[in-house]
């Protein structure tokens, strides 16, 4: 069996579908209970003595059980969802004849309905009224065990659909992630080569850096969310890494990065791991290092009922060529994992003039 398939026969209980069970027999003690309480049967008097009643109900609902299930178990998968009507047509007429024999022997055998008024029926008429009363009866058991599979059926199948749109998200999720992080070790890597091009002091930190940044890649970016702080700090980290690109007596004055949180909620909210770094990396792929009095302006900000708010503003020369250039990986990327996650619940926004470029993403936690 697959990993797909296995999970699927693992659905929770209500998947396994119960209900159809406990519908039916609620209607046979419903049933037996009306009978009780009334001393009465649709065509005969019932019974005084209680242990004669619930005897004669025992009897008889192991019967309507019996052509409830055979319907229900056997014949309605085997016959009618293979497609084979005729069978599954005849099967059923033969098990309801089969039924209402069996009951009209049943009856006979109890003398139920035996006495009609003053005069006592003979076994011809006797059978002939238990007949006009059991086929009906089955028949209704039979149509109702078949609207309950039909019903059960497409609740089972509408849940397996939903457990492989699940399946499939979290599959599609999983390979956006792995997607994003060799785009970020590639654009990264391109940084480190630039300071090492030039002989710079700063390339083994850079390399340390970028070692601190690919642990948390690791170990927790596997997790569906993580607390805010995490994120923080990653993206600190990676603004970091950044700045040894920069003059060191500039490097804290280009690059401000704000963070407004009411109190704990760096704690207590959480989301998707390294879901805002695509926003920052696209600053500086695309951004001009050299603009004076700021590089890029970056701002996150959480109201309390957890609207969180992230912007990033860089400043760039041509941004005709920051549009068309290529490896716009991450954005496409991040565009999907927030229709994966945040479905009606999030907004990216992206305005642009000849030397700003500044999005803007609103996520409500």
């Amino acid at each position: 069996m697959s990993a797909a398939a296995h999970r699927l026969s693992a659905l929770p209980w209500r998947a396994r579908l119960w209900w159809p069970h406990l519908v039916w027999l609620g209607l046979l003690l419903y049933t037996d209970a009306q009978l009780w309480f009334t001393r009465a049967g649709l065509y005969y008097t019932a019974p005084q003595s209680p242990g004669l009643f619930w005897r004669n109900a025992l009897l008889a609902d192991l019967l309507d059980c019996a052509l409830f299930y055979l319907n229900y178990g056997v014949l309605q998968p085997r016959l009618f969802k293979s497609r084979r009507g005729l069978t599954y047509l005849g099967s059923v007429v033969g098990a309801l004849l089969l039924f209402a024999a069996l009951r009209v022997v049943l009856s006979v055998a109890l003398n139920e309905g035996i006495q009609q008024g003053q005069r006592t029926l003979n076994l011809a008429a006797h059978a002939q009224l238990l007949l006009a009363y059991h086929v009906p009866l089955g028949g209704l058991i039979l149509l109702l065990s078949a609207g309950l599979r039909l019903a059960g059926d497409y609740l089972r199948e509408r849940e397996n659909r939903r457990e492989l749109e699940r399946q499939h998200t979290r599959t599609e999720l999983s390979l956006l992630k792995t997607q994003l992080q060799p785009h970020f070790l590639f654009n990264t890597l391109n940084n480190i080569y630039s300071l090492t091009l030039h002989a710079s002091p700063q390339a083994p930190e850079a390399v340390m850096r970028l070692a601190e940044l690919m642990r948390y890649q690791l170990y927790d970016s596997t997790d569906d969310l993580v607390p805010l702080a995490k994120e923080i700090r990653h993206l600190q980290g990676f603004l970091a890494l950044q700045l040894l690109r920069l003059p060191p007596d500039e490097a804290d004055e280009v690059l401000p990065f704000t963070v407004l949180l009411p109190p704990g909620a760096e704690y207590a909210r959480r989301l998707p791991p390294m879901l805002l770094l695509p926003l920052v990396e696209n600053a500086f792929k695309h951004g001009d290092l050299a603009a004076r009095p700021l590089v890029a302006r970056l701002r996150l900000q959480l109201e309390p009922n957890g609207h969180l708010v992230f912007s990033v503003l860089n400043y760039c020369t041509d941004n005709t060529a920051a549009a068309t250039a290529p490896g716009g990986v991450g954005l496409v990327n991040l565009r999907r994992r927030l229709e994966l996650l945040y479905p009606g619940r999030h907004r990216l926004t992206v305005a642009a003039t000849p030397t700003e470029y500044q999005v803007k993403l609103e996520v409500q936690l």
